[in-house]
């Protein structure tokens, strides 16, 4: 028999002098291992400085060691080691061999008495593996039955509890009466072996029986090999891969993602929590986020990573106690939720929520998007707890995991920061203790602008800013004005023909009502400003103020309900019941409101004087007059669509022909995001833009609207609608309910905002709906109008280029100068303002401090260098994941197509799709008429559903076509498939599920190869090691090579050694993969002479196989104990470092609580956070203890599994 062998020790004469002792052994190994050896045996004095040969005796010498469980801890090279070095012969695969003979040449050798009887292998035994109901579980406790004579049959039945192990239903509990579960037995791999084995599969049956054994295997031994990748529907690029590396590295996955607006943090999130899913350590996960990105989050979870996750909110509570009553806690009827802040909130929400988690929900993931709401709310000096903190501050802690999304991580006070960080990983951090050293941060951050990742390369549109100049031209008749266009990006001005100068005349006029009104109060200047920005947005707008400000000026609230209570049927907002909370308020609504606000500050003005009467009345004239007609910005945008979307959509000009022809008619594919701040305005919008394009193809198709107050149907139906290249839609108005949530850059690359917002994040949110990850254009356009001749347009033009430099230069600091821009505004639009907004990031001392702190404590972790070697990392270990995991497109769809055949379907029809920068990309049709109840995994494939549409109408709609490698930019619809994916998974689920239960596969097969001169055999086995609770903590496929001849030989069967087995893994490999294409690769009489021998063969190679898992068991679980330790030593430091930081804090704060400058609130959030300390400070003396503890036990192996996978036999060409 051949073995494998140690390169330098070859097999030595025994000496029959030599005798192996504690001490001798010990002497052979590294220092390391010594090191590791004593402390897990509990040995802590040893000084890492020795010799190994004083280590070695100190160890020897300490009594809490002896020689059999030294030996049973040594990898098998330590072994062969060891045998070498006290003369003995080295060869040997087993372990256990290897040894055994140390221990003969040992005191310690066994004795030649009996062993204890060994108990039936067939009784159920914890620790066991068992088939109950055609899968496999583990063994987890047996519950004798009880001794009374008057037990009933099922009492005196043995009670048995198990975990089930199947990679299909993985850690699902079940507890049965052994003696009464109808085919229920206890299962020994190497008794069973294959089973019987009638036939032998095709080769491309097995392949992918095989690939998919491999794509399932994790391990936690690698933090660097990743699957999520892997398995998710999106365009893989390195700077994504960070965050997972990162979560994956830490004890437990607290990592804070403040990426860029646009970056892709969700798909970031993604990744982490789906890699968390495999690997087990996380089977509970609740995402909170801003009301209006809820349904976002929900599409992005399905549709990217397979996973299904559930809103909470009213409808589903309500759909939860008619199908389970009304006792039922809706939070545990689901294990993934997501939940807007607005409903978390609620006490009807929360407290169900927390007495289902209880203390602590082990497995378990917070997810807080946009989670910069959650930080201690901004005060002059110290910012103070709101209520959002204090409530999500108490559910995290009951959370495992935590990974929190944010832009703006940082408002630039340092308590606030600290805060948040506590909540995300209190072992680090300590609210009120200020966050200096970058060294503590950089574990848990993920910081880059996209400016940063551009500098590094990044494929990023580049974005421009247009300014639009409409500029009134001198009619010296005194007739209408003409009107002309200047765009920034344009060499010349352009004509708009006719049009009413009502905006200037109306803000000259404002501007002398607003110098005569006298509020008896500063409220009463909201109404003022009010009338302001809705001037500036649109006449129509104004319109609605004005007649609210002028109804109680004037004591007639008749007049004021006639003007205010407008009718949502405009936006077909009819539904009353619509959660606000989930959905927000309608655009109608909104503005309802802030015309009710106008009017109760109107309340604190004094009468008017007579002039300030007569400009009321000028104003209102004139807004009745021209509220209706074409403004000036709408000429301009009618042009911009007639240059780039529709010819015929151009303004009237003189000498214009009257009726556009066929062609100007038709429109182009150019689509276009309109945005406006009021509801008022996009009905204005609505109105002209329906009549500028009426008469065109399809025009009342062209034109679609995002508003508040929209359910989840009606705005998925729209935002499909715009992204699908296949729709007719080109322009959508959009209101600021639509700044967040949805995801417009797969077919738009030009936004307009026809009205500037005062408070500048909004601005940026609205550009990020365009300019994000997966932009197709190289460029995206940004346009705003502006009136030159007009004062307040000088200051939003200042306005929208500081936000643009902002959006490229200040990073987290942006957060803190927006603040002012927007306190700058908030009195309305004064002389000075341009100034202040341009100044406005080096102006007053206070925010000079706090950009000094979000300098020093956040922005210090953009480095560039640091960033590029991160994403370089990323890229290695990315392409090392690949090479090892070995999915790649061609190999999912070949074992995609088997499974196909298996359920009865026919093959994939190829077919090709085009991207918009004219790329063809191979894609297939499904079979999908051949697949018999598999209705509700094709929906998975089909177009989203219109909302009028009727369900049985939809379903017979065929499914899309797919593709299995990323294709970005696609310009039409298709499905990516990838491992997670409902319908892959389905059609892999008979791989997945193989084993003692009923099988489609003998999971046996031969394939011919042309480079082998002689039959060969490769034995499969499944190595998995489980933690508590049957937690997968490792897996790996185990191969033996050995040669096979017929009727026997002197090396029939010998495995080989691992230089030859490794090339013909590596033909085997290449066999596999030709023969699912090539049916000449499966030999049909080899097969038939084969099959009589593949069980027996399988089982004369068992004791090799196992022999070879137990090796790579202890080498993997020396990595888990080593991973552990390591983990756990570093979070005894950081806590040790935690304490030291509170020490220090709280002797400053004794200082801090002396100064007289604090307000009552800010002092009473000190006073609360030096009492948090204190008692901090007092619960690390047992977390220093206990955690690292905990985290060891993490990693701690509680089974070993070795289950037989599969036997190849690689039939030479010439033999074929």
């Amino acid at each position: 028999m051949t073995f494998t062998h140690l390169p330098g020790l070859a097999p030595a004469t025994p000496s029959p002098e030599a005798t192996v002792t504690l001490e001798s052994v010990l002497a052979t190994l590294r220092k390391d291992r010594l090191l590791d050896l004593a402390r897990d045996h509990g040995v802590h004095h040893l000084s890492p400085h020795r010799t190994i040969a004083e280590l070695a005796k100190d160890l020897a010498r300490a009594h809490q060691i002896d020689l059999p469980s030294a030996l049973s801890r040594l990898l098998r090279d330590e072994l062969q080691k060891a045998l070498a070095a006290h003369g003995l012969d080295p060869a040997g695969r087993a372990r256990a061999d290897l040894a055994d003979r140390l221990l003969a040449r040992s005191a310690d050798a066994p004795s030649d008495t009996d062993d204890a009887p060994a108990a039936d292998p067939s009784a159920p035994v914890k620790g066991r593996l068992a088939v109950v109901r055609q899968r496999q579980y583990l063994i987890t406790d047996v519950v004798p039955p009880p001794t009374s004579h008057h037990a009933t049959p099922t009492r005196r039945a043995e009670r048995v509890r198990l975990v089930c192990l199947d990679d299909d239903a993985q850690g699902r509990e079940l507890e049965v009466f052994w003696p009464l579960e109808l085919g229920a037995r206890v299962i020994t791999p190497a008794a069973h072996g294959l089973g019987t084995v009638d036939r032998l599969d095709h080769p491309d049956h097995f392949g992918a029986y095989l690939a998919t054994l491999r794509w399932n295997a994790v391990s936690a031994t690698d933090n660097a090999l990743f699957q999520a990748p892997f398995r998710a529907g999106i365009e893989l690029h390195n700077h994504q891969i960070p965050p997972l590396s990162k979560a994956l590295a830490l004890p437990r996955a607290n990592l804070f993602i403040a990426d860029d607006v646009g970056l892709g943090k969700t798909i970031e999130a993604g990744l982490v929590l789906q890699e968390l899913f495999l690997r087990q350590q996380v089977e509970r996960v609740l995402i909170v986020a801003p009301a209006a990105i809820t349904l976002q989050w929900r599409g992005e979870m399905e549709q990217r990573f397979g996973q299904r996750f559930e809103i909470m909110n009213r409808a589903w509570v309500a759909r939860c106690r008619k199908e389970r009553g009304f006792g039922v806690n809706p939070w545990a009827t689901h294990s993934r939720f997501i939940v807007s802040y607005q409903t978390l909130r609620r006490a009807e929400y929360l407290e169900p929520l927390l007495n289902h988690l209880t203390d602590r929900a082990r497995r378990s993931l917070l997810i807080l998007d946009e989670a910069h709401t959650v930080a201690p709310a901004t005060s002059a000096r110290y910012a103070v707890d709101s209520n959002v903190t204090q409530t999500v501050r108490d559910l995290a802690r009951r959370f495992d995991n935590r990974l929190f999304l944010s832009a703006t991580p940082h408002n630039g006070h340092s308590n606030s920061f600290s805060a948040l960080l506590e909540i995300l990983d209190p072992a680090r951090f300590t609210r009120g203790v200020p966050v200096d050293d970058p060294a503590t941060l950089a574990p848990v951050m993920i910081r880059r602008l996209k400016a940063d990742l551009k500098a590094l390369g990044a494929d990023y549109p580049d974005r421009h800013v247009v300014q639009i100049a409409v500029s009134r031209t001198p009619d010296l008749a005194g007739g209408t004005p003409t009107w002309t266009a200047t765009f920034s990006d344009a060499p010349r001005p352009v004509a708009l023909g006719p049009g009413h100068d009502a905006e200037l005349t109306l803000s000259e006029l404002l501007a002398r009502y607003t110098e005569l009104a006298e509020p008896r109060h500063a409220r009463g200047r909201l109404a003022l400003v009010s009338l302001q920005k809705r001037l500036l947005s649109s006449v129509e707008a104004f319109h609605r103020t004005l007649a609210a400000h002028t109804a109680w000026l004037e004591k007639n609230p008749a007049k004021d309900d006639a003007q205010l209570h407008l009718t949502d049927a405009a936006d077909g907002v009819t539904d009353d019941a619509l959660d606000d909370d989930t959905y927000g308020a309608s655009d109608d609504a909104l503005d309802a409101d802030d015309a009710a606000d106008v009017a109760a500050a109107s309340k604190d003005f004094t009468p008017p004087s007579v002039e300030a009467a007569a400009l009321l009345t000028e104003l209102r004239r004139l807004t009745a007059r021209w509220r209706h007609a074409p403004s000036p910005k709408v000429l301009a945008l009618r042009h911009w669509l007639a240059a780039h979307c529709c010819p015929a959509a151009a303004p009237a000009l003189i000498g214009a022909p009257a009726k556009p022809s066929a062609a100007d008619r038709r429109w182009t594919d150019t689509r276009v995001i309109v945005f406006t701040e009021y509801g008022d305005t996009k009905r204005y919008l609505r109105d002209q833009l329906r009549e500028a394009i009426a008469g065109t193809d399809r025009a009342p198709e062209r034109i679609v609207e995002l508003h508040g107050g929209m359910s989840d149907d009606a705005r998925a139906e729209i935002q499909d609608a715009f992204n699908d290249p296949k729709s007719p839609a080109r322009i959508l108005l959009a209101t600021d309910a639509a700044r967040e949530g949805v995801n417009l850059q797969k077919a738009c690359a030009h936004l307009f905002h026809y009205d500037v917002p005062w408070n500048p994040a909004r601005l940026e949110q609205r550009n990020g709906r365009i300019d994000r990850t997966g932009q197709a254009a190289a460029d995206v356009y940004c346009h705003y109008f502006t009136f030159p001749q007009r004062a307040e347009d000088h200051v939003l033009t200042v306005l929208v280029n500081k936000v643009d430099t902002i959006q490229r230069e200040l990073g987290s600091l942006g957060a803190i100068v927006l603040e002012q821009i927007e306190a700058t505004l908030q009195h309305g639009i004064r002389p000075d303002a341009a100034d202040r907004i341009a100044t406005a990031d080096a102006r007053l001392d206070a925010i000079v401090d706090r950009r000094g702190a979000a300098s020093r404590e956040l922005e210090s972790s953009r480095e560039l260098k640091r960033l590029a070697r991160e994403i370089a990392d990323a890229g290695r270990d990315l392409q090392r994941s690949r090479d090892r995991v070995g999915v790649d497109p061609d190999a999912l769809r070949a074992a995609v197509e088997v499974g196909l055949r298996l359920a009865g379907a026919g093959r994939l029809t190829p077919t090709t799709l085009t991207t918009k920068r004219d790329v063809t990309v191979p894609a297939f049709l499904v079979p999908h008429a051949d697949l018999t109840g598999w209705d509700r995994t094709l929906d998975t494939l089909r177009r989203p559903r219109q909302r009028t549409e009727d369900f049985w109408d939809w379903r017979r709609t065929p499914p899309l076509p797919v593709h299995f490698s990323a294709a970005p930019h696609l310009g039409e619809p298709a499905v990516h498939l990838h491992l997670e994916h409902p319908f892959v998974k389905r059609a892999l689920s008979r791989f997945r599920s193989q084993g003692f239960g009923q099988s489609d596969l003998s999971r046996a097969t031969v394939v011919v190869t042309p480079e082998l001169h002689e039959p060969r055999v490769i034995a499969w086995a499944r190595l998995s090691l489980f933690g508590e609770g049957a937690r997968r903590l490792h897996d790996e496929i185990v191969p033996v090579v050995a040669p096979w001849r017929e009727g026997g030989g002197p090396d029939h069967l010998d495995p080989l050694d691992d230089a030859r087995a490794a090339k013909t893994l590596a033909a085997a490999d290449r066999a596999l993969v030709a023969a699912a294409t090539d049916p000449g690769r499966f030999p049909a009489a080899a097969a038939k002479r084969l099959a009589p021998h593949a069980a027996a063969d399988f089982l004369r190679l068992w004791p090799a196989l196992d022999a070879e898992a137990d090796a790579r068991a202890a080498a993997a679980t020396l990595a888990l104990e080593t991973r552990g330790r390591k983990d756990a030593d570093a979070l005894g430091k950081i806590l040790a470092r935690q304490q030291q930081a509170i020490d220090e804090r709280i002797r400053q704060l004794s200082f801090d609580l002396l100064d007289d400058r604090w307000d009552k609130r800010e002092h009473h959030q000190l006073k609360r956070d030096e009492e948090h300390m204190i008692a901090r400070r007092a619960a690390l003396d047992a977390e220093r203890v206990d955690e690292p503890a905990a985290i060891r036990a993490l990693f701690e192996v509680t089974l070993r599994r070795v289950t037989p996978a599969g036997l190849v036999y690689l039939w030479p060409e010439t033999l074929a």
